[in-house]
């Protein structure tokens, strides 16, 4: 069994297909991680939680789906009954895809609202935004889905973290003094102990979207690049 581990979507429904496609994702014996901001900004919100849902009863215990700071302004949005800040975000777009459709975006919210703030796996740890170097155990909420520190080169000592929220030009390594190291696509690495890898590669801003997938010890990047696919 491989684990995906898929970056920031926003709604970019075409490159999450090809990336799929191009991880070759088992639905039937894989891990599949989506590390958060699936929905807004981009132009197929509801195409994409149509997959991810359909992913989800299929897959059970081996499909996770973080929470990202987007998911959490969404679910805000409605239970304060205020969009304003959702809308500032890309939110907009997430129900226009909906109407357009003649669908609902509600019927969604029981779902997102119940996503986890983090995974642990034996040798990492994902989570939307960043953790705390002492564990999730010590991490308060905010710093899981809307930190930018990690990202940001601050030093990190806990177990590897592999987060997205903050858009890179490519896959970011850094080791544990915050120095980074950019990953290019489809070279195999060992999986590093420590440290973090930031895989938001900012495909809603034009860019690509990007995965690792990990196997035996080991892990490589793919990519699809924003606006190369057609569905």
């Amino acid at each position: 069994m491989k684990t995906i581990i898929v970056g920031d979507i926003h709604g970019c429904f075409a490159e999450f297909e090809e990336i799929l496609r191009k991880t070759e994702l088992d639905e039937a014996g894989d891990r599949l991680i989506l590390i958060g901001d699936v929905i807004d900004r981009g132009p197929d919100s509801r195409l994409v939680l149509n997959r991810i849902w359909e992913l989800h009863q299929k897959m059970g215990e081996r499909f996770v789906y973080l929470m990202g700071n987007h998911e959490d302004l969404a679910v805000e949005a409605w239970r304060i009954g205020d969009r304003h800040l959702w809308d500032a975000n890309g939110g907009a777009k997430t129900r226009k895809s909906f109407y357009r459709a003649g669908d609902r975006f509600d019927r969604y919210l029981p779902f997102i609202s119940e996503r986890p703030l983090y995974y642990e796996a034996e040798d990492y740890i994902c989570a939307h935004a960043a953790v705390d170097a002492a564990g999730p155990e010590h991490t308060p909420r905010h710093t899981f889905i809307w930190d930018r520190n990690i990202a940001f080169g601050v030093p990190y000592g806990g177990k590897l973290l592999i987060y997205g929220h903050t858009p890179m030009k490519t896959v970011l390594l850094r080791d544990e003094t915050g120095r980074g190291e950019a990953v290019p696509a489809g070279e195999p690495r060992p999986l590093p102990s420590a440290g973090s890898i930031c895989i938001d590669t900012g495909c809603v801003y034009g860019r690509s979207l990007s995965a690792l997938v990990i196997e035996d010890g080991m892990f490589r990047v793919e990519a699809v690049d924003q606006g190369r696919v057609q569905i």
